[in-house]
């Protein structure tokens, strides 16, 4: 039997397949990749909306389009980015070796604290941040540009530049005081 989050994805995977296309393709020719790295830039793409679906938060004041959008870039640049660190170093890679290194050797037990650290941190991070800082430092932290950010939220660039200027006075004054 299909669950309902698997009929949600489905149907969200429907709708965004075509710009997990477009912006494969886009990657192939702007980084001259034979076209038999297609399919994998589809399935990097795939993972990447997946990923966003289950990370999204709607009270961060941008909309998923955008912000899958951002995640689907980032994770294919990566992809891109060590298919030619490992190339140049005579090293071929594949799916399979990026899923068996993200894993590594972590226990359950470690898997558990490391969530819960993150839990941690994230909540003193949005406690010192303003609700719009706080917009724009998860924007800045998945790779958006300034000029993504302001247009997402509907600000001047100049207004995330300075923001993103008291974001990081902010954090410092936290990392400092834990």
């Amino acid at each position: 039997m299909i669950s309902p989050n698997e009929i949600s994805f489905n149907t969200l995977y429907e709708s965004y397949h075509p710009l997990m296309e477009n912006l494969s393709r886009k990657m192939l020719a702007a980084y001259s990749l034979p076209d038999s790295d297609y399919d994998d830039l589809v399935q990097e793409a795939a993972i990447a909306l997946y990923t966003a679906a289950s990370a999204f938060d709607d009270s961060r004041g941008v909309t998923f389009g955008l912000y899958a959008k951002i995640c689907i870039k980032n994770r294919l640049a990566s992809y891109i980015r060590s298919r030619h660190a490992n190339a140049s170093s005579g090293k071929e890679i594949s799916l399979d070796s990026i899923e068996d290194e993200e894993s590594g050797d972590i226990t359950p037990e470690q898997l558990v604290i490391n969530k819960e650290s993150l839990k941690s941190l994230r909540s003193d991070i949005d406690s010192v941040l303003t609700e719009f800082e706080s917009s724009v430092f998860w924007l800045y932290l998945i790779g958006a540009s300034y000029k993504d950010i302001a247009r997402a939220l509907s600000k001047p660039t100049k207004s995330v530049d300075n923001a993103i200027h008291r974001i990081k006075v902010k954090l410092r004054k936290l990392l400092k005081s834990n």
